[in-house]
């Protein structure tokens, strides 16, 4: 027998082996979700297309769940509802994430452990609930052009403070991106097409993902989001030339 080939041949099967682990990387969400006995719990993706339903429970009175799936090449973003109770979470690779939740308030009272980044999407979500909450009482309570000049400063203050301390903090991490998309009123809190300081944020997360996931679907849109809003900025500045 030949012990070189013997040799060589082995090598190929252990990186076969390698690359097949590789290519196999799992995540698991699971935990608790009480009060919530015979409800369907979801798992879905939200994508850059819309949301997909990953996989689903009918919990019992214990409330227990465990779900699992494939890690991708570069971050993802994934959410646990029943009903219109929500959890953000996301999945950066072969992470183990613990969520533990009381219906019909898991939304604003959950715990979430395994991951700094889902730590940090409920610091954001929370803000973001606080944020519409505050608002709605503003419209509610005050004359329309009042409620509007309060609201655009209490908007003001919340992206000084998430861009400080989330985006710019860390713009490579999933919490990052996930600040740039979040919502008031159904409207973007962070503008790329027509504010000059939420290009500079877009860019800053578009910048770190290109260097850790150049070839995510993601950073590619985060690049377009910046590209445009420059793009958008400099037609503004000609026209008022």
């Amino acid at each position: 027998m030949n012990k070189g080939k013997t040799v060589k041949t082995g090598a190929l099967v252990l990186l076969a082996l390698t690359l097949t682990a590789c290519n196999q990387r799992k995540f698991s969400v699971e935990g608790n979700i009480t009060e919530a006995a015979d409800s369907m719990l979801y798992l879905e993706n939200v994508g850059l297309e819309g949301i997909t339903a990953i996989d689903s429970a009918r919990l019992q009175a214990d409330g227990a769940f465990s779900f699992s799936g494939e890690a991708g090449l570069s971050p993802e973003f994934y959410r646990l509802r029943i009903h219109d109770q929500i959890i953000n979470i996301a999945i950066d690779s072969t992470e183990n994430v613990s969520v533990k939740a009381s219906y019909p308030t898991m939304i604003t009272r959950y715990e979430v452990s395994g991951s700094e980044n889902c730590q940090k999407i409920k610091e954001l979500a929370l803000k973001q609930i606080e944020l519409q909450q505050r608002c709605f009482d503003t419209q509610r309570t005050l004359p329309a052009i009042q409620a509007r000049d309060s609201m655009m400063h209490m908007i003001r203050a919340y992206k000084e403070d998430v861009t400080r301390n989330y985006i710019f903090a860390a713009p490579d991490k999933s919490y990052a991106y996930f600040a740039l998309f979040q919502t008031v009123g159904g409207l973007l809190i962070f503008d790329a097409q027509a504010n000059h300081e939420d290009i500079k944020a877009f860019g800053a997360v578009a910048t770190s993902w290109d260097m850790a996931y150049p070839e995510a679907m993601r950073t590619q849109n985060l690049h377009n989001i910046a590209i445009n809003g420059m793009k958008n900025e400099r037609i503004v500045q000609y026209n008022n030339q």
